[in-house]
């Protein structure tokens, strides 16, 4: 499985990344594995899949499934 950091985002709270967690743990067919790298109280957050394509593509079908999941919980 292979591992996406996502520094470029900044650092997140522990329970800003449980929830993210929550929300797209196994999501898509990519089967998104979520954690967080913790230094300190500051988060840097992970994907991991097994899905075979280049970082950029990977990172930005992931921001594409977070605007949704976003899109779908503010439209209720």
């Amino acid at each position: 499985m292979k591992e996406y950091t996502f520094e470029e985002l900044g650092y997140f709270a522990e329970r800003e990344c449980e929830k993210i967690k929550e929300c797209l743990q196994g999501y898509s067919f990519m089967n998104f594995d979520i954690s967080w790298s913790n230094c300190a109280g500051n988060c840097t957050l992970v994907v991991k899949t097994d899905y075979d394509d280049t970082a950029k593509n990977i990172k930005n079908f992931f921001l594409h499934c977070a605007l949704g999941v976003i899109f779908e919980l503010t439209r209720a």
